[in-house]
């Protein structure tokens, strides 16, 4: 059984851990080690599925993340929840895809990364994440479990919502909207990992920049906004760091104390 941490901070990437060039700031890679020391559990909190992101686990040695805006949630190894979407409406939202829309898909669970098919929003989408596109695979959820979707898409989300109320849509990127199990988010994820783990009595502290990082801020104890981050997620945090380029993320720690 794992240790109770003292604290849990939660790090969104995008804007946040990450900086401009999609790094991490030696700053905030020695802060995260001083956490640990203090046994202070440091978890991501991404859109980004777990298997995007094992080099930067390594790289930081964050044992720890709320995946796919909440959708799976493992801890120091362990896998404590997924929310996983029902296969029958997958079938419905590639079908609408397919003949309403034209968007291509990606398929996401914690463990793989498919695209429907190889079309220019991935390339494009990809190229932006600095990644190479997944391969393609649009049977991939009748072989297995799903936790999230992408439209690969600049604009056009908004047609779903209507058709599709049993999910959430919240554009992520510029050419990219995750799709997920209405009422999943961030914060669902850490109430499931508080519960699940029996850290309910842990203080939680967050720091994000956008606005699927919403409800993580309406979940824990200490919202923390980046500098960059947008004005609706500043209006709900209780600090407001620097931005990601200027060390925001060890200020902040250091800010609360936790450093």
């Amino acid at each position: 059984m794992s240790k109770k941490p003292d604290a849990i901070v939660f790090f969104d990437l995008d804007g946040t851990l990450f900086n401009s060039q999609i790094d991490v700031l030696p700053s905030s890679l020695e802060a995260i080690n001083k956490l640990k020391q203090n046994n202070i559990t440091p978890m991501i909190a991404t859109g980004r599925t777990p298997c995007e992101v094992v080099d930067l686990m390594k790289k930081t040695q964050i044992e720890s993340i709320i995946g796919m805006n909440g959708q799976v949630v493992l801890y120091q190894g362990e896998k404590v929840f997924t929310n996983d979407i029902d296969k029958d409406v997958i079938e419905r939202l590639y079908q609408f895809s397919k003949q309403q829309t034209g968007i291509p898909l990606s398929f996401y669970n914690h463990e793989i990364m498919r695209v429907s098919q190889d079309s220019e929003p991935a390339k494009k989408f990809y190229h932006f994440l600095k990644q190479q596109v997944p391969p393609v695979d649009d049977q991939i959820y009748l072989k297995t479990s799903i936790q999230m979707l992408l439209l690969l898409c600049e604009s056009g989300e908004a047609l779903y919502r209507d058709v599709f109320p049993e999910l959430t849509f919240i554009r992520n990127t510029p050419y990219c909207v995750d799709v997920f199990n209405h009422g999943g988010s961030k914060g669902y994820g850490i109430t499931k990992l508080l519960k699940n783990k029996g850290f309910t009595d842990v203080p939680t502290y967050a720091f994000g920049d956008g606005m699927n990082d919403f409800e993580m801020f309406l979940t824990v104890d200490h919202p923390i906004a980046m500098g960059n981050a947008v004005d609706e997620l500043k209006a709900q945090a209780e600090f407001v760091t620097d931005t990601n380029n200027n060390d925001g993320i060890a200020k902040g720690l250091q800010h609360f104390g936790l450093i």
